[in-house]
């Protein structure tokens, strides 16, 4: 049975422990605090309110939100005559079959098609009833028919052949009408922009080079298919690059995609953000693609944090130009109240949230709380 007096040493001991318990969890906020207000700043350290516009980032733009139809060439409907096309041609003077000449033409790249005797006559862009006019006009100016019944007829559709590559969803090589032959055809046909697509789209052309024609011979249609068709110089390619969302926004229509052509759709693969310190999951997290990521969401993505007083945050950011990153120091209570304090990330950069002298001392105050209320024995 204990009695008053060693009750009495037993408590003394109990709190000279506590004591001690707390004489050392002071000590190691007052450590903290002088090596925290003594580290020195560097010349990449800047607050967030003031940070040069260098390094101030603007909000990424995604191209699946761009009204794309605005790039789509304009085009006639299925029966319009396109470029490499064959017809077939009938032109007769009077109801007898013997009046009837009847021959196969190619429509040339230029969008001439080449008759005997009448000439070269511009057939791309209109209908066939529109064909059979614009014929038997220049049938008639060439004094070799009166009042000609002209049929024309198409036979095969010319179709590009275009290779879809990069960043869609079904890359592959497609086949497109030329009337329809443009990136935003091209794209649709490979079923789309896919998750990870930047804005940039490269598209290379043969370059074709115009054949020579020759005067066609009557009776000799087959010559007159082969002599109008295109054909490429070495194959060499001749490229241009558009930026999806300046050009929806601008609404030009004029990114053709010929025979033979690429479509490239660049990817977008940015390094990851790195999240450490008074978080719940410290880890490196996927840049998000086409959408903004912030200081708070970042955090957010790590649990958010993990010490009820922590507010200093610091931003490493990678330079170009430079071996040592630009160091960004931001609030957390700010953040949460004025936009400019809740900085938007960039690929590759850390968020780091940092202890300080109130960080310390809630630890601190906790590991106390845990000793107090422990049943193992302090010391």
């Amino acid at each position: 049975m204990k009695t008053p007096r060693s009750e009495c040493k037993e408590s003394l001991r109990t709190h000279g422990g506590m004591l001690r318990l707390q004489a050392f969890c002071v000590d190691i906020v007052v450590c903290t605090a002088v090596f925290l207000t003594a580290g020195c700043q560097s010349g990449n350290h800047y607050y967030a309110k003031s940070m040069p516009n260098s390094l101030r980032l603007t909000a990424q733009s995604n191209p699946q939100e761009a009204d794309l139809s605005r790039l789509a060439s304009a085009s006639g409907g299925s029966q319009t005559i396109g470029r490499g096309d064959v017809l077939e041609i009938s032109i007769a003077a009077s109801l007898s079959k013997d009046d009837q000449f009847t021959m196969k033409v190619r429509v040339a790249e230029d969008g001439t098609a080449q008759l005997p005797d009448i000439g070269y006559v511009m057939l791309a862009g209109v209908e066939p009833q529109a064909a059979e006019a614009l014929i038997g006009q220049q049938a008639v100016n060439k004094g070799y028919y009166r009042n000609p019944t002209v049929t024309v007829s198409s036979l095969s559709k010319k179709m590009n052949r275009v290779r879809v590559i990069g960043a869609v969803k079904e890359p592959s090589t497609y086949e497109l009408p030329p009337g329809e032959s443009d990136v935003v055809s091209a794209i649709a046909a490979a079923g789309g922009l896919a998750e990870n697509a930047g804005e940039n789209v490269e598209v290379r052309n043969p370059n074709y080079v115009a054949p020579e024609k020759r005067p066609i011979v009557a009776g000799d249609p087959e010559a007159a298919v082969s002599t109008v068709s295109a054909t490429s110089s070495n194959d060499s390619m001749k490229s241009y690059t558009i930026n999806l969302v300046s050009a929806a926004k601008a609404g030009t229509n004029k990114y053709v995609v010929e025979d033979g052509g690429v479509v490239m759709v660049e990817k977008r693969d940015p390094a990851p953000v790195k999240v450490g310190g008074l978080v719940h999951k410290p880890d490196e997290y996927d840049f998000p693609v086409g959408n903004d990521l912030t200081v708070l969401g970042a955090i957010s993505l790590a649990g958010g944090t993990n010490n009820q007083l922590a507010d200093k945050v610091y931003v490493i950011r990678p330079l170009v130009n430079s071996e040592d990153p630009a160091v960004i120091q931001v609030s957390l209570r700010k953040a949460k109240k004025m936009g400019h304090e809740n900085i938007l990330l960039g690929p590759g950069d850390i968020v780091w949230v940092e202890q300080t002298t109130g960080t310390v001392i809630m630890e601190a105050l906790q590991l106390i709380r845990f000793g107090i209320s422990g049943s193992a024995p302090l010391f």
